[in-house]
């Protein structure tokens, strides 16, 4: 098939061919094959990232990618592009993995995981989609890695603990780079067969990395839109816990409550704003529902500590009581959020 030609040259696409390896070389696993080119070769990536190509017309992409049961794996060649995570993005699509990645051709540079992002060939790099991101290729790039899921890297990770985008040049950190461009190539490409047992060896080897620094630095850094993003993910993972405040939060970001308050007076958010929000919503959500859930359940279910919290927030909020709004509701008739009711 005689694919259109935009701006990589036949003579590297030869070469990433033979340096991937046949597709289905290693077993019968159907190895899929992205190809995308021009001003609309960004196209399907938008609502994930923005893809800004320095030569637009000549953009183009190739992607071998396979998910397996925990992971995902991928190979990439692509010409110069500029790779953006956006708050909004985040927020509206959320990804809750560790982008563990060796390129072998050209350089990256620009800002993950709230710190400065440089990357050469050979080196392992960490870019979590969890956070906003900004990535430039200087010239043709590669990439192979796999997407590690953070619920299955430990606690502090899992609750949004950050990790340099870069790791320590050591023998295992190596190792790790040439595991995992190995594994992303023989899985995405070659279609090998592969076990969970070979997947949770290879977590571990990566988690054995994160773990490897004298001094692991957990904190989200100085961005504020890193910040920010990082207090929202872990409030929405935690706001169902009556026990998540302030102090549960601080030790998450591993500061002390004083800068806590001090990070979100800056950043004009308030975290007991936030956890009543979604709280709230999350028992319009409940009383809604054609299951008629007791009010003890779905104060339990929502993070309220008693019936009575909820239903004084409730009416606080929409000017009904969770009683009220349930009977409009059941009358097929709910209002809007802020017609509802009288707001307090």
């Amino acid at each position: 098939m005689n694919a259109p030609r935009y701006g990589l040259d036949p003579a590297v696409i030869e070469h990433w061919h033979r340096v991937n390896g046949p597709d289905g070389g290693l077993g019968p696993n159907r190895s899929r094959l992205a190809r995308s080119g021009g001003r609309g070769g960004t196209a399907p990536y938008a609502e994930f990232v923005i893809l800004e190509a320095e030569n637009p017309d000549d953009f183009e992409q190739l992607l071998y990618w396979r998910p397996l049961s925990k992971i995902v794996a991928y190979s990439l060649l692509q010409t110069a592009v500029r790779t953006r995570r956006t708050s909004d993005q985040i927020r509206d699509h959320p990804s809750d993995f560790l982008i563990v990645a060796v390129q072998t051709l050209g350089g990256t540079t620009g800002r993950a995981n709230g710190h400065e992002f440089r990357s050469g060939p050979g080196r392992l790099t960490i870019t979590d989609s969890r956070l906003p991101y900004d990535l430039t290729t200087h010239g043709v790039s590669d990439s192979a890695g796999i997407w590690v899921p953070t619920e299955v890297l430990g606690g502090d990770i899992a609750a949004g603990a950050t990790v340099p985008p870069t790791v320590p040049d050591t023998p295992l950190t190596r190792s790790c780079a040439s595991l995992v461009s190995c594994l992303a190539r023989d899985v995405a490409v070659g279609g090998a067969d592969v076990d969970l047992d070979t997947e949770l060896a290879a977590i571990e080897v990566v988690r054995a990395v994160l773990d490897q620094s004298e001094e692991p630095d957990r904190r989200p850094g100085d961005d504020p839109d890193v910040l920010r993003a990082v207090i929202v993910d872990l409030v929405d993972r935690n706001f169902r816990d009556p026990a998540f405040g302030a102090t549960t939060l601080a030790r998450h970001l591993h500061v002390s409550k004083r800068q806590l308050y001090r990070n979100l007076e800056e950043l004009d958010m308030s975290l007991s704003e936030m956890l009543n929000e979604r709280r709230l919503e999350l028992a319009r959500t409940l009383l809604a529902g054609p299951e008629r859930v007791r009010l003890e359940g779905i104060a339990r279910s929502a993070g309220f500590p008693s019936v009575a919290t909820l239903r004084n927030r409730f009416r606080a909020r929409y000017g009904v009581t969770p009683d009220d709004y349930r009977r409009v509701a059941e009358e097929d008739d709910v209002p809007e959020d802020r017609h509802v009711g009288s707001e307090a």
